[in-house]
């Protein structure tokens, strides 16, 4: 004697059923993660005055202050921000470039909690004369104569 079982189905309801089956099969627990939000703290500069964001070691060795050494160093400080102050109007395309790459670039390579923030004030036209220098300068947060924009904007 064969018994023949029929069970009816409607594909319709399967396909979310098996999915719902399928998707708690590969579902963790719920976990709570007692990670703190993360504080943004500025260090600010001006064209003559970097003492808050790096010092040169007696081997000539550009290191960060230790004001910011104490920022990376807390688990608390999430971004670290640069923040240029004043008026940079007296920087032609050279002390942009060494602003660039003997100032800025290795204190920002010495932690990736660092980033750019505000508006550095060149002579306009000046930093568009080596790309790859305003390039940097935009790509790290910071913007170039955007007062200049503002003012246009409002007129």
């Amino acid at each position: 004697m064969k018994f023949k079982n029929v069970v009816s189905y409607n594909i319709k309801k399967l396909v979310p059923i098996l999915g719902l089956a399928g998707a708690t099969m590969f579902m963790g627990g719920c976990e709570k993660t007692d990670e703190t939000p993360k504080r943004e703290v500025e260090l600010t500069f001006e064209q003559n005055r970097f003492d808050d964001l790096f010092y040169d070691d007696e081997n000539g060795v550009r290191r960060p202050s230790q004001k910011a050494q104490e920022y990376i160093d807390d688990p608390t400080v999430g971004t670290i921000y640069l923040v240029p102050e004043g008026s940079w109007l007296n920087f032609g395309e050279i002390g942009i470039h060494a602003l660039r790459e003997h100032g800025l670039e290795p204190v920002m390579k010495y932690s990736p909690k660092f980033r750019g923030k505000g508006d550095f004030r060149f002579s306009l036209g000046v930093a568009s004369t080596i790309p790859e220098d305003s390039l940097w300068f935009v790509s790290n947060g910071w913007t170039i104569n955007k007062y200049v924009s503002s003012q246009t904007n409002h007129r």
